[in-house]
């Protein structure tokens, strides 16, 4: 498994067309099969199992959703995880907008 920063993440190249088109065309993979993790299994592998955690709706526009998509094809990553990335970064390193 490979760690990359957000900022790597974004340098990777572009989708090629038929990459995008498979991304837009996706359907969720059958996970019967998956074994059930403990607790302990899931913090293993997910440090940030324990945290806590508030859901939250937010609209977002398609054109940001179908970056992280797409960064989520090339990376192997969810996309809704590296967006939890992203704003954690932004967080850590106490990023502020720039407004134009």
């Amino acid at each position: 498994m490979m760690v990359m920063s957000f900022d790597e993440l974004t340098k990777l190249p572009p989708l090629t067309t038929e990459e995008i088109g498979i991304i837009e065309n996706a359907r969720p993979l059958p996970t019967d099969d998956c074994p059930e993790m403990s607790d302990e299994e899931l913090r293993q592998f997910r440090p940030w199992y324990d945290r806590e955690k508030q859901s939250v709706t937010l609209d977002i526009d398609v054109d940001i959703l179908n970056y992280f998509k797409r960064l989520s094809f090339e990376t192997g990553v969810s996309y809704q995880e590296l967006m939890k990335m992203f704003l954690m970064q932004c967080a850590r390193e106490e990023m502020k907008p720039a407004f134009a």
